[in-house]
């Protein structure tokens, strides 16, 4: 019997919400507790099934439950059985079973918020984010009260980069548990959503003093958190204790490594990693988090052959995570290309803004946009919003709408994001949107800010896209977990930003290279200060010292002075480049790329 065969009411929930078992999915023994009517030899029959059932998973014995609990659903094939049987299936780590039987179980009763909300979670689980959030808001129109799928929504939003949707439905799911810890936990989650970060650390403390022993969520996000606040020696504290109340989350690993360099110090932390990827009850999402993670710890170790090989173990459950329409992405180009050209500018220009507060740094994730937008926002004059998802919320459909759709909406969706950058920073003269998705949108925005500025953040193709492969990056990036499709993707975004360098006024589009920001910080630094039409202020060559909260991948990193060593770190890896090297220019292509998949790829 493995793993998921062990499950107690006190152990982590295997859904992977980091709760308890008994505090998430539900009761385990009230599974089999239903009631089968007057005595008959079938009665007597179900009975002793659903005691003996109850039992074994009172006794976390969920592999075992099962059979009887499948006998049981084909002696009374009533909607309740059948759910409850998909749950035991799912908390075996069964998720192809558990979705059969669930499906069943909604198809028979739709109605039933409790059936509609396991679906979600074993959706969920099989890495359909779509198909959970959809299911948990059935389950929220059936039953506005229950809290734990509003929060569930929630974190999917959030994952999705939908911020605004992700703190409305944290804020429902608190309403609905009020005085209860896990209203006070997603209020808090409410509170972070939205950059609150003070209210919020004072509402996560208040959910840790309120439960000490229960709150390793709540540790997990503090100490995120005072990671995002420069706070490193706290937010490892936090994260530790977190870890000693929850030693499955993956999160937790994974931050605490991002938090600095790992030296041979920290092999502890790097073999606790290991360890929790042998085991046998690891969800696949996290499994993937705990590969990045040691992946990262190897590379600062300086072994690149064992970091890429966690590295191809994370990608390779990113793809069946994530899979991806290799037609989307080009066909959305063509588009975008085909509407927004100078003939389109020219007709439609009244609906422009005459406000020049937005900068927007745009470009691949990984190329330097959070150098940049900490460089700009170090000035007195100037805020960083960070990764804002106002455009990949409104934008989508719009942008390829018709003109009367775009023309109808820009006054409100002008004023609509006017009123997040100023909320962000009140009084400035400039405000960073620093979503670097958002060179999709250049068009839509340009149209709507003309006096809007943005930045094309640019850095070695191949450290791009090596970057993006070795990062769990917020959000669904499944281009990223193959080495060919980042390829196809990047070849891509250039077409786009080719045309946008030819629609766009020179004196509206700034191209900066990593590189040479960190070849040359103070002339670089100078240049992109003149351009954002802002006087010149020293503090802008020290963004290391800029308090705001970061929200990157690598947290520590953003909070060193400008330095070089990720340039041409592709160098380090080119042994496993694979299709990455048709990016080399040709007189960098020298060593003979390895096959992918083999030993060391």
């Amino acid at each position: 019997m493995g793993e998921a065969a062990k499950t107690g009411r006190n152990d982590a929930c295997p859904c992977g919400s980091g709760k308890k078992h008994k505090r998430c999915c539900g009761s385990a023994e009230a599974m089999a507790k239903r009631p089968v009517g007057p005595a008959s030899p079938s009665n007597e029959s179900t009975a002793r099934l659903a005691a003996l059932a109850g039992e074994l998973m009172k006794a976390g014995r969920i592999e075992e439950a099962i059979a009887p609990l499948a006998r049981l659903a084909e002696l009374a094939p009533d909607p309740e059985r059948i759910h409850d049987l998909g749950m035991a299936c799912l908390l075996a780590r069964r998720v192809p079973e558990a979705l059969a039987h669930l499906r069943r179980a909604v198809a028979m009763r739709p109605d039933v918020a409790r059936s509609q909300f396991s679906l979600g979670l074993a959706l969920q689980q099989s890495g359909d984010d779509r198909g959970a959030l959809a299911s948990y808001g059935r389950a929220v129109a059936l039953a506005p009260g229950l809290g734990e799928a509003h929060a569930k929504m929630a974190d999917l939003l959030l994952r999705d980069g939908r911020r605004t949707e992700a703190a409305l439905a944290f804020d429902r799911a608190a309403a609905a548990a009020p005085g209860s810890t896990a209203g006070q936990m997603w209020r808090a989650k409410a509170l972070v959503t939205r950059g609150r970060t003070r209210e919020a650390e004072a509402a996560l403390r208040a959910v840790i003093a309120r439960d000490p022993a229960a709150s390793g969520e709540a540790h997990l996000m503090l100490g995120n958190l005072l990671g995002e606040a420069g706070r490193f020696d706290e937010a490892a504290t936090s994260l530790e204790r977190s870890l000693e109340l929850a030693p499955w989350q993956a999160t937790a690993h994974h931050t605490l490594v991002s938090l600095r360099r790992i030296t041979e110090a920290d092999r502890p932390l790097y073999e606790r990693i290991v360890a929790r990827l042998e085991a046998t009850d690891v969800a696949p999402r996290q499994r993937m988090t705990l590969h990045f993670a040691a992946g990262k710890a190897l590379d600062d170790l300086g072994d690149y052959a064992g970091a890429m090989r966690h590295f191809d173990a994370a990608n390779e459950i990113r793809r069946r995570l994530f899979p991806v329409d290799r037609r989307a992405f080009p066909d959305q180009v063509d588009r975008l290309i085909g509407r927004f050209t100078r003939g389109f500018f020219e007709a439609h220009g009244a609906l422009g803004s005459a406000d020049d507060t937005p900068v927007l740094v745009v470009g691949m994730p990984r190329s330097g946009t959070t150098l940049t937008e900490r460089i700009v926002a170090s000035h007195p004059s100037a805020s960083g919003g960070g990764e804002l998802a106002f455009w990949n919320e409104r934008a989508s459909t719009l942008a390829l709408g018709d003109v009367a759709s775009i023309a109808a909406a820009a006054p409100k969706l002008a004023a609509d994001y006017l009123a997040v950058l100023h909320d962000i920073g009140p009084g400035k003269e400039r405000v960073v949107d620093k979503m670097p998705g958002n060179f999709l949108w250049i068009g839509l925005v340009h149209l709507l800010f003309p006096k809007a500025r943005f930045i094309h953040c640019r850095r070695n193709p191949v450290d791009t896209c090596l970057s993006l492969y070795s990062t769990d990056i917020t959000g669904n990036w499944g281009f990223a977990s193959d080495r060919a499709d980042l390829v196809a993707y990047y070849r891509d975004y250039l077409r786009l930003m080719e045309h946008w360098r030819k629609v766009i006024p020179e004196d509206r589009l700034l191209e900066v290279d990593y590189e040479a920001v960190t070849g040359a910080p103070e002339e670089q630094t100078r240049r992109i200060i003149a351009w954002t039409g802002l006087a010149w202020d020293p503090a802008c060559l020290s963004p290391e010292k800029n308090l705001e909260t970061v929200r990157t991948a690598n947290k520590w990193q953003a909070r060193q002075p400008v330095y070089r060593t990720s340039v041409e770190r592709w160098r380090k890896y080119e042994r496993w480049l694979g299709a990455l090297s048709e990016l080399l220019p040709a007189e960098a292509r020298g060593a003979e790329p390895h096959a992918e998949g083999v030993e060391g790829s």
